[in-house]
């Protein structure tokens, strides 16, 4: 169902947020919503706060324990009914001075001791997909550790508590990993790097996992690019989005979890400029109900308080130690902080963090074979987060996959999904 479906449930309208001084000072409402059953309604990228240019906060970089604000039921004009439960968003942290972390929560909570995305001023741009909290207020809360900052938002969907609005919204189906997409080898039909500009727009074919288009979640990954630019993914045969999926710098290799939507004639995906790589790992997709069907019980949305689960250097989780080349990494994902057991598949922020190569770190169900897919792309010597979404095993285990060198891992858990 994307927005134009939804306009009787949400008239997207832009809202100011409010730049507070220190988290402590933000304001005291009733807290998150945890432990709701949840659908799923996407919208059309929408940008919702760039502090660049005063869209949504005002004008000015965020600074040290500095807090934005974000209305979401303003924003999604939502004036009468339930408020979200949780909201995925694309953050995008420019022109860092420190190295620093963002994080974001439901408003009204304490600052959870987890992280989002972690910036430096080595990379000018990094991005990270955030699958947050609303709290009841309808407000959710960015918070910058150390040092100034911008900080863009661009909106892809919201959930609300089953049938809370009167439609049913959209359940999470889990697939079979596959690579749809790698333009270093013949793998999706485009051999070789993807060219910046319109003319070098590439229409992927996505009929093996979604015949007739659909709302898919993929894990989208860029490599060796010539220059600073962004990757965007859109409905074949329409024009580019002015949102971006995946940011990044010269030579990077970065990785993003992407809620994109490909109609019949595929997937389009764009760069703005130079030429770079693009994998595309396909993690499963939302199955639409309809303006008036049941939901059902399967592949709901759960918000969880952010807990982190995994930390190799404190060892929390696992053994107190870096994660070597061919490990695997066995994470108990539930019976902690009101994840149950039996859940389907948990949603994560994954960070590589003092790795002494760069590699790459594959999430599977526990006692699975290892696929041939990444969830997390790191460098050497750098904090590198992405979210993903990982099938969880009957007794609620995951495993992490390292490949090549050595890294810590750190995994934080933001929800679930219902068996």
């Amino acid at each position: 169902m994307r927005a134009s479906r939804a306009a009787a449930l949400a008239a997207l309208v832009l809202a100011a947020g409010t730049v507070l001084p220190s988290a402590a000072t933000a304001s005291a409402a009733e807290g998150p919503q945890v432990g709701v059953d949840s659908t799923w309604f996407p919208v059309s990228n929408y940008r919702i706060l760039d502090t660049r240019v005063g869209n949504g906060a005002p004008s000015g970089k965020v600074g040290p324990d500095g807090v934005v604000k974000l209305d979401i039921r303003k924003i999604l004009g939502l004036t009468s009914g339930a408020t979200p439960t949780a909201v995925v968003m694309n953050v995008t942290a420019v022109g860092a001075t420190d190295e620093s972390f963002v994080t974001a929560y439901p408003d009204g909570g304490a600052l959870p001791t987890v992280s989002n995305l972690n910036v430096s001023p080595a990379h000018q741009v990094t991005t990270n997909r955030v699958t947050v909290q609303v709290g009841t207020d309808g407000f959710v809360d960015l918070y910058n550790h150390v040092g100034n900052v911008h900080l863009v938002v661009d909106l892809q969907g919201f959930y609300t508590a089953k049938g809370a609005n009167g439609y049913p919204g959209a359940t999470f189906t889990l697939g079979t990993p596959a690579r749809l997409l790698d333009t270093r080898t013949e793998v999706g039909g485009h051999p070789g790097k993807l060219t910046g500009g319109e003319d070098g727009v590439f229409q992927m074919d996505v009929s093996s996992v979604a015949p007739g288009g659909g709302d898919l979640v993929v894990q989208a990954t860029v490599t060796e690019p010539t220059q600073p630019a962004h990757l965007t993914m859109y409905p074949a045969l329409q024009a580019p989005w002015r949102t971006s999926d995946v940011n990044f710098d010269a030579g990077q290799t970065v990785t993003n979890l992407s809620y994109v939507y490909a109609g019949r004639d595929g997937l389009a995906l764009y760069t703005n400029s130079g030429a770079t790589h693009v994998v595309i790992d396909y993690i499963g997709q939302f199955q639409n109900h309809g303006l008036s069907g049941d939901a059902g019980t399967h592949g709901l949305f759960v918000p969880a308080n952010p807990t982190r689960v995994l930390d190799t250097r404190k060892g929390l989780g696992a053994p107190q130690a870096k994660p070597g080349p061919g490990s695997t990494t066995r994470v108990k994902v539930t019976g902690l902080n009101g994840v149950p057991e039996g859940v389907a598949a948990v949603v994560i922020n994954l960070t590589g963090t003092n790795a002494d190569q760069d590699g790459h770190i594959t999430a599977l169900k526990a006692g699975d074979p290892v696929p041939g897919t990444s969830n997390l792309n790191y460098a050497a010597r750098q904090d590198t987060a992405a979210m993903t979404i990982v099938p969880v095993s009957a007794d609620g285990f995951i495993e992490l996959y390292n490949p090549h060198g050595t890294v810590d891992l750190v995994a934080d858990v933001q929800g679930y999904y219902t068996n």
